[in-house]
């Protein structure tokens, strides 16, 4: 495969939207409709609206711990002992975003 067929697998796999009848033929022929048989699913509406049904809950619990994440808050908005480069970069970055507007000398210091 070359860069420029990647569009066209990209359309082919669904990362794109296909373009074409090729793309899409090849996209159905991957993700073939699957039916699932619903007729012995039941709902008890009644069981719903009377409250009858216990809702289930689920706990989330982040990856990282909070303890974990303090020094990161702390150097990102202190800037406390950063190296050099580092705080260089961070100002480079910046500049960059804002499309160069605060880059050069700052006023007042001139």
């Amino acid at each position: 495969m070359t860069m420029d067929q990647m569009p066209e697998w990209m359309a082919s796999t669904g990362f794109l939207f296909p373009t074409n009848e090729l793309e899409l033929a090849r996209f159905e022929k991957l993700y073939a409709e699957d039916t699932e048989d619903v007729s012995t699913f039941e709902i008890d509406c009644e069981r719903i609206f009377s409250g009858a049904l216990k809702a289930k809950v689920v706990q989330f619990t982040p990856e990282a711990r909070a303890e974990d994440i303090a020094p990161l808050k702390m150097v990102a908005r202190k800037g406390a002992n950063l190296p050099k480069h580092i705080q260089d970069k961070i100002k480079k970055n910046q500049d960059e975003r804002n499309g160069g507007a605060n880059s050069g000398p700052e006023k007042g210091t001139e």
